[in-house]
């Protein structure tokens, strides 16, 4: 088909042209070769990003999204982040990992030690950053393509109408990809490109009205822990004027729920702020509800002003909610206060957002193993006032 050589050159154009790029062979610690240089992952940043993609969605000749996608995770990723694509197969339920690279960077630190410890190493990693990010976005693009010649139809084959949907499970399709999610530390921000179409035996969204609860996360067995997912592309391929965008939100803020899973956008465009994360650190959490101690994990990863990204806390037996707000310290990462409020209720009935309000413990850096905050979780206002302290979690 002759469609899909203009798609890979076009892909490849994004950042990094094929042409000018030698066959890949492996190069030394940050240096050398014509290959991403794996040795960017050992900072192990606390956060990773999963790009999902559902190929029932790839129309083509249309490559808009993924110089949008691209373009995000460069001015979002951290040093060393790990980044994978999937592809998502919903009219099969299944989900398949495409590529997997750690973004090339480092911070003033990083680059301090590194230089000190030059030495050891086969070129200085500051000379071949450009370079190396450049091998990541064709990487990725290599990624995308491969998922482009598979899948990609005419945008009328793309097109769903309403009144005779085609059957799709992008929950069963997410749930096959469930043990990435199973670690006890860190934080995975997940993209997710889909009209987010549902229509299988879980659920349907073109049947009204949705259901106030679903359960697919115990139904499934499929609980995507300690994720942030930004979603784009919604309701893209529906031909009905944006008449089920309702609907589609509410099934899937309820789907999510029951996975566990924290939205950070959900819509047409993809809504992720151009910030760069440089702290972040998990944390054992205790909240007080009168004697009884209920236990669960928050996850805080600040910009350099301090302003939170990607932030969640839950707690075990009710359930986990994004917290926005800022993280003030007085010494770089030490004598730091909390103020945040939670996307949605977290220990309240309702609409309303909750006050998370904490003050560390010590002098030692809040992100060092065994540091500790106090504070309260409530609403202004209210007699909801409750007692909560979180300790970081020390590396194993």
């Amino acid at each position: 088909m002759k469609m899909k050589p203009l798609f890979r050159v076009s892909l490849c154009a994004l950042a990094f042209s094929a042409a000018s790029v030698p066959a890949a062979k492996a190069g030394g610690m940050f240096g050398g070769g014509t290959a991403l240089d794996t040795s960017y992952c050992r900072f192990n940043p606390p956060r990773q990003t999963v790009v999902y993609v559902d190929d029932t969605d790839v129309v083509r000749n249309n490559i808009e999204w993924v110089k949008t996608l691209l373009a995000k995770l460069q001015q979002t990723l951290m040093p060393g982040e790990r980044t994978t694509v999937v592809q998502l197969s919903p009219a099969h339920g299944q989900s398949k990992e495409i590529w997997s690279g750690c973004w090339p960077n480092v911070t003033t630190d990083q680059a301090k030690r590194l230089a000190s410890e030059s030495h050891f190493f086969s070129g200085n990693p500051m000379d071949s950053l450009k370079e190396q990010q450049g091998f990541f976005s064709r990487d990725f693009g290599k990624a995308i393509t491969t998922i482009y010649n598979t899948s990609a139809r005419t945008p009328a084959d793309v097109e769903i109408d309403p009144a005779k949907p085609p059957k799709k499970s992008i929950v069963r399709s997410l749930a096959s990809d469930g043990a990435r999610y199973s670690s006890a530390r860190g934080s995975i921000r997940a993209i997710l490109y889909s009209d987010m179409a549902e229509n299988s035996e879980l659920g349907d969204v073109f049947v009204t009205p949705i259901p106030n609860t679903l359960d697919f996360g115990e139904k499934l067995g499929a609980l995507l822990h300690r994720s942030v997912f930004y979603v784009f592309g919604v309701g893209n391929t529906i031909k009905d004027d944006g008449k089920t965008s309702d609907d589609i939100r509410k099934f899937w803020n309820e789907a999510f729920q029951s996975m566990a899973v924290n939205i950070g956008g959900f819509g047409s465009d993809l809504g992720i702020t151009n910030a760069i994360p440089v702290h972040g650190a998990t944390f054992e959490v205790t909240l007080k509800e009168g004697a009884q101690d209920l236990h669960g994990h928050m996850f805080l990863l600040t910009d350099r002003d301090g302003q939170l990204i990607d932030s969640w806390i839950g707690i075990t037996r009710l359930r986990t909610v994004v917290i926005n707000g800022n993280l003030h310290c007085a010494s770089d990462t030490s004598q730091c206060s909390l103020t945040a409020n939670t996307g949605s209720p977290l220990v309240t009935e309702g609409r309303n957002s909750e006050t998370l309000s904490m003050k560390q413990s010590g002098s030692a850096s809040l992100f060092s193993g065994g540091s500790s905050m106090q504070g309260t979780l409530g609403v202004p206002g209210s007699s909801v006032d409750l007692p909560i302290s979180a300790t970081t979690m020390t590396d194993e």
